[in-house]
């Protein structure tokens, strides 16, 4: 069998060295590993500018979703808009059928109206097509300005 021994704990001056040496050497470490003020401040700075960017951003985020809305709007008026001068001329092209004097008359009033509303419909939607894209390039050419400008400032 082996045989265990038993060590003497140390007392008093002893025992208070040894806790002052442990204290001291953890100081010591602790000096060693502690970041200089400068790295902190450093890193304080990156995320405060980092929030701001960061705020900037939802900003700009809002204000084009604002204008996209804005946008979509204008476009849903300018559909609106054909539509009911689409109905307007269905409508008068109806008055004009009912005072037709023969079914001649009638088929030539009905072939005019079907021209005209398909010129008139043709150029309708070149011009709502032609707003939206320019209001969408618009919207994404200031978008990618200002999301480069961002990165920029935050670099």
């Amino acid at each position: 069998m082996t045989r265990t021994t038993k060590t003497a704990k140390p007392t008093g001056a002893a025992a208070n060295e040894a806790k002052a040496a442990i204290k001291d050497a953890a100081a010591k470490f602790q000096e060693q590993i502690a970041g200089p003020q400068a790295a902190r401040d450093f890193v304080a700075k990156q995320a405060a500018s980092a929030k701001e960017g960061a705020a900037a951003f939802n900003e700009q985020a809002e204000k084009a979703t604002l204008s996209m809305i804005a946008s979509y709007a204008g476009f849903t008026k300018s559909m609106i808009d054909m539509t009911a001068a689409n109905v307007s001329h269905a409508l008068a092209t109806a008055e004009k059928i009912t005072a037709a004097k023969s079914p001649t008359d009638a088929i030539r009033i009905q072939a005019a109206f079907v021209r005209d509303s398909s010129k008139a419909n043709l150029e309708r939607i070149k011009d709502v097509s032609e707003t939206a894209m320019a209001q969408a390039t618009a919207t994404a050419r200031d978008a990618a300005a200002k999301a480069l400008a961002q990165a920029n400032k935050l670099a």
